[in-house]
């Protein structure tokens, strides 16, 4: 008999081996509000899906339940009210024998150490987290894959693009540089006493959204015409922006 057959109903096997020897006792270094995972590896792989896992902050004692899990589902119970809305399990990799729990915008008091344990193997793995104020991660920690934040950016750099914030402003010529509007006549109506009128000039942002407004004057009803829009600026093959 072997020894899942000897396994009273419902008791879960245990596996052989345990987390990778370099998950056994890690050290994250992060800034307020980045997020951290959380992640180690059993060796060999056991599908972890229908196991029991806590996650627990050692630093804070009895008190310190940070996330758990139950038969297949997330359990917050006693979770700490500091880590409410802030702890994301990545139930796929549960199958592949890893457990990564993300724990998004650290703060200063999120600096501890995290003990991930599996009592159905006796497994466990220990996260040491320093969280360290926004400019002051190492950059050895800043390339940390367990750690995830926006570019850095230095003063300088906010500088220079505060500097160059108005040339960001895109003057886009409507007539004759850039746009032209080109109506064919497919039928009478519109001869030389009309005017076509259109602002000459457009500022706007990068990301803008631009109307090209142009009117006949005396107004005529063009819903029946034929009408092109095409950027001058990059000739007759690829300048057609849009056909009526």
């Amino acid at each position: 008999m072997t020894e899942r057959e000897s396994l009273p109903d419902g008791a879960i096997p245990r596996a052989p081996g345990g987390f990778l020897l370099s998950d056994l006792n890690q050290t994250v270094e992060a800034e307020e509000g980045d997020d951290v995972t959380l992640q180690g590896r059993l060796d060999p792989p056991v599908d972890l899906s229908d196991y029991t896992f806590d996650v627990a902050r050692l630093d804070l004692g009895i008190y310190g339940d940070v996330y758990s899990y139950r038969r297949g589902k997330d359990h917050l119970d006693d979770q700490m009210d500091r880590y409410r809305d802030r702890t994301t399990l990545n139930h796929e990799d549960l199958i592949r024998g890893i457990v990564a729990l993300k724990i998004s915008s650290v703060t200063l008091s999120d600096s501890g150490s995290y003990k991930v344990y599996v009592p159905d193997l006796t497994v466990s793995f220990i996260v040491n987290i320093t969280v360290v104020p926004k400019g002051q991660v190492s950059e050895t920690k800043r390339n940390d894959p367990t750690t995830t934040r926006p570019p850095a950016t230095s003063p300088e750099g906010e500088n220079e693009k505060a500097a160059r914030a108005p040339i960001v402003l895109i003057v886009v010529l409507i007539l004759v540089a850039v746009i032209c509007v080109i109506i064919f006549l497919v039928k009478g109506g519109i001869n030389r006493e009309h005017r076509l009128t259109c602002p000459q000039t457009i500022a706007a942002a990068e990301g803008d959204d631009v109307i090209i407004r142009c009117g006949l004057d005396p107004p005529v009803d063009l819903s029946d015409y034929t009408l092109d829009v095409a950027r001058l600026d990059l000739g007759d093959d690829d300048g057609d922006v849009h056909c009526y």
